[in-house]
């Protein structure tokens, strides 16, 4: 009907359409309602699965009723359960045990929980009713299980308390367990499988009597279903087969002795005489959003960074230079802008909300003080921040290990916090929000803070101080954690106290050129701040030339050009170059020598100046010219360059040259001390 009020702008001939198919689906529904008991009195059906039929095995009952006897309906299942429907199903079931579990972690904090349980019942029963209505019945008895727990807290016979959270939270592992075993399931089908009815044989019929039904009515199955149809093999044997399948499904159930050879060949006869049916003639529907394959917005991004780079190329080209092209000038400009558009959208389609990451972390930290004997408040926000999802990937392993240590080693036990004046109670912050190009997320905790003494205790014993410890500055110190196998813990736990946790943390934030800043104070708390770039595939950034090199500066790394006067360049401590500015003494580094580069300038009054910063420190860069302020495409370098210290990846201008990304955390970390 739908469709012909959008083809004639008129439903004046949906009346017979309307009938037929309202008259097939009372039929299809009629068969779903009486699912086996309407034909168990005409057909006797071994035992060869669970006890609950499924709606598909009703349906294959239905179509093999005794020869001559009218069939109550043709309409099969599957018809009406596409491919999409299922996929569809397992990620809204994802969804729901998601929400299942945030709901459980909150039941005791909830100001209502009556309204909590009650939201929590609606979950799992809409959860219910797909699994039952797609026949996954492990699923629906676990979600019957948990209805029966939630119903006694809403009647008011059992209280809303931390037992019936922690029944809520078991169940939800469970929950998860049995959907992923269908996703196994799934796939491990799909390579025998595909679009058509569901089985049209009755194992009651005998194997003679399953190969006489018509191929196109029973239409192509798969061959699990057949094997079972024929009495060959039992469905449990079937699914635990599927579970470890690395091989043909009929080679498993014949190694292990479940189905005999010939039975399989019989059954491989009737799916390849099986002929699918002509599919119904789709609905055209407007929908609001599509599934897309990540690796297929890879590519998308990937092309943006070639037009970006093919965009350059035509700009600088020496055919047109110091030409004066009014109309190819406008016609650029306008290209230029709609690239840019076309490059933002790419980014905006890659980038997904924080909620999921933060999600994942509440049952951790909910984990950890149920672990640790620690009673931790955890508050989050800044949630709905978006950040790309290739980047949130790298994110979720430096931000579980963080909390581990906040609680293990950050957080005191409830009886020192009690003697230190404290509450009982521990308080954890997650946070995250937008700054500039960067994406801030910061752990804070109430605990003890930092120890500067053992920190450099524990440095001095590795062989890690080089000087007076009195005279490094405590942001130098709190460096000191992230170095491997480094850890103050007096006893090695199954979850921290190895020293491996913060140097993943280090590593993570560098592959994604993310940096992470430290806060403390004694007695008061600890905040670890990641600092993390919106995306890893371009940035606006500066190109620069020394020598006959070019290198490239992230923007947000820059604070200001200028060129030294005589008056600017002194000396700092150590005897070491400095330039004044504004009264601020700056450390002078050449590009020039970090890289060993001829032909360049290394008088600083006769290059410029970049002001660069990193991790609260400023140092003076001196170059010979700056090329200019355009959009990077960050390539990686090639294996065989290996680690280049001082380098983070390399880009293509507009000339084909390739200009080296300067990492300016790791420069200064090479020429200052």
């Amino acid at each position: 009907m739908i469709g012909l009020v959008e083809q004639d702008y008129s439903d004046a001939e949906a009346g017979p359409v309307a009938t037929e198919r309202a008259a097939a689906l009372r039929d299809c529904m009629s068969v779903l309602r009486a699912g086996m008991h309407t034909v168990a009195a005409t057909v006797p059906q071994p035992a060869v699965g669970p006890s609950v039929p499924t709606p598909a095995a009703a349906a294959a009952t239905v179509t093999t009723a005794p020869e001559g006897s009218p069939l109550p309906n043709e309409i099969l299942l599957s018809e009406l359960v596409t491919a999409e429907m299922a996929e569809r199903f397992l990620s809204e079931s994802m969804d729901l045990v998601d929400d299942i579990e945030k709901g459980g972690m909150g039941l005791t904090t909830r100001p209502t929980p009556g309204e909590a349980v009650n939201e929590l019942f609606r979950a799992v029963h809409t959860m219910k009713g797909n699994a039952g209505f797609f026949g996954h019945g492990f699923l629906e008895r676990l979600c019957m299980e948990l209805e029966t727990i939630l119903d006694a807290a809403r009647r008011g016979a059992a209280p809303v308390n931390e037992a019936l959270a922690n029944a809520v939270i078991a169940k939800v592992d469970e929950f998860r367990h049995a959907i992923s075993t269908v996703r196994i399931a799934s796939a491990a089908e799909s390579e025998e499988e595909c679009a058509g009815p569901v089985p049209a044989t009755s194992a009651a019929s005998g194997p003679d009597d399953a190969v006489s039904v018509p191929a196109a009515q029973a239409g192509y199955r798969p061959l699990g279903e057949i094997l079972v149809g024929i009495g060959a093999a039992t469905e449990d044997d079937v699914h635990n087969a599927l579970d470890l399948q690395e091989k043909p499904l009929g080679a498993i159930l014949v190694e292990e002795g479940k189905a005999r050879p010939e039975d399989v060949e019989r059954a491989l006869e009737i799916q390849k005489s099986a002929v699918a049916p002509e599919k119904p003639q789709a609905e055209e529907f407007q929908r609001k959003e599509i599934r897309v394959d990540t690796s297929k917005l890879d590519r998308l991004f990937e092309l943006v960074g070639e037009l970006i780079t093919a965009e350059a190329m035509v700009a600088n080209s020496p055919d047109i230079a110091g030409l004066k092209l009014d109309s190819f000038s406008k016609s650029f400009g306008r290209l230029n802008k709609i690239s840019r558009e076309i490059q933002e959208t790419a980014m905006m389609i890659r980038m997904i909300p924080l909620d999921g990451l933060f999600h994942k972390m509440s049952r951790l930290v909910r984990d950890l003080s149920r672990k640790f004997g620690k009673p931790v408040d955890f508050q989050v926000s800044g949630q709905d921040t978006e950040m790309d999802k290739n980047v949130i990937e790298q994110v979720s392993d430096p931000l579980v290990h963080i909390l581990r240590n906040a609680i293990d080693h950050g957080l005191e036990s409830p009886e020192a916090r009690r003697a230190a004046g404290k509450p009982e109670v521990g308080s954890v912050h997650l946070h995250a929000k937008y700054e500039g190009s960067e994406i801030w997320i910061s752990v804070a905790d109430d605990g003890a803070g930092l120890d500067r003494a053992r920190i450099l205790a524990k440095a001095a014993e590795k062989g890690m101080l080089q000087g007076d410890p009195a005279l490094l500055p405590d942001d130098e110190v709190w460096q000191f954690i992230f170095e491997p196998g480094f850890s103050t813990a007096a006893r090695v736990s199954d979850v921290s106290g190895r020293g491996v946790g913060m140097d993943v943390v280090k590593k993570n934030l560098e592959r994604i050129r993310g940096r992470v800043d430290i806060r403390t104070e004694a007695g008061q708390g600890t905040e670890f701040i990641l600092k993390i770039p919106l995306t890893m595939a371009i940035m606006d950034g500066i190109t620069v030339r020394c020598g006959p090199g070019y290198y490239s500066l992230p923007l947000g790394d820059i604070l200001e050009f200028f060129q030294a006067q005589p008056s600017q360049v002194c000396s700092a401590e150590g005897g070491e170059e400095a330039i004044n500015l504004r009264g601020e003494v700056l450390p002078l580094v050449r590009l020039a020598e970090v890289f060993g580069l001829g032909g360049a300038s290394l008088d600083p009054l006769s290059g410029i100046l970049i002001v660069v910063q990193s991790a609260g420190r400023k140092v003076c860069l001196l170059i010979d010219e700056v090329v200019g302020n355009q959009q990077i495409v960050v390539k990686s370098l090639s294996e065989y360059l290996g680690k280049v210290e001082g380098i983070s990846g390399c880009s293509i201008l507009g000339n084909g040259t390739v200009s080296f990304i300067i990492d300016t955390g790791k420069l200064m970390a090479m020429r200052v001390e």
